[in-house]
């Protein structure tokens, strides 16, 4: 179920891990926390081809996962037609997810500029630019999990 309010996506999450989604045109980057909100970590990428939401299924069914944050690139007027992309997918999410028999809340929460904080971050983790490159979307999706829970700390502890 898609989520607008904050404070009701918080509620429906409370004690559950969250997964966290960085959308790109070919591939998504997934983190996830742990119940508590305490911890999050980078998990994988994702291809974006025909069978991203099975895959997507199988990680939310396998990891137990309560709630789906997806990154929008909302702050570069530029980033229009990608931000309506991402809403179709994240339609497209909730609604395979219902078809499957998962209810679970989905937000939209702003993710602009998580790709090149990751790199930056990253820049001494792997060999090369390729091996980084390969990596980068998970570190984003840390990035946007991580941004969501400090902005929301305070908004938590009241839910």
């Amino acid at each position: 179920m898609l989520i607008r309010n904050i404070k009701e996506f918080l509620e429906k999450t409370k004690t559950r891990k969250i997964l966290a989604l960085d959308m790109g045109k070919k591939k998504i980057g997934l983190a996830i926390s742990d119940p508590n909100h305490k911890i999050v970590n980078p998990l994988d990428v994702l291809k974006k081809d025909k069978n991203y939401l099975d895959n997507l299924l199988l990680i939310i069914t396998d990891f137990n996962i309560g709630g789906i944050l997806i990154g929008l690139p909302i702050t570069n007027s530029d980033k229009n037609k990608m931000c309506q992309m991402i809403r179709d997918v994240g339609k497209n999410i909730d609604k395979f997810l219902l078809e499957n028999n998962n209810d679970i809340p989905i937000f939209f929460w702003d993710e602009s500029y998580t790709s090149f904080e990751a790199e930056d971050i990253t820049k001494d983790f792997f060999k090369n630019s390729k091996e980084q490159n390969r990596h980068i979307d998970k570190f984003a999706a840390k990035l946007i999990l991580d941004d969501f829970f400090n902005e929301n700390l305070n908004e938590k502890k009241n839910y």
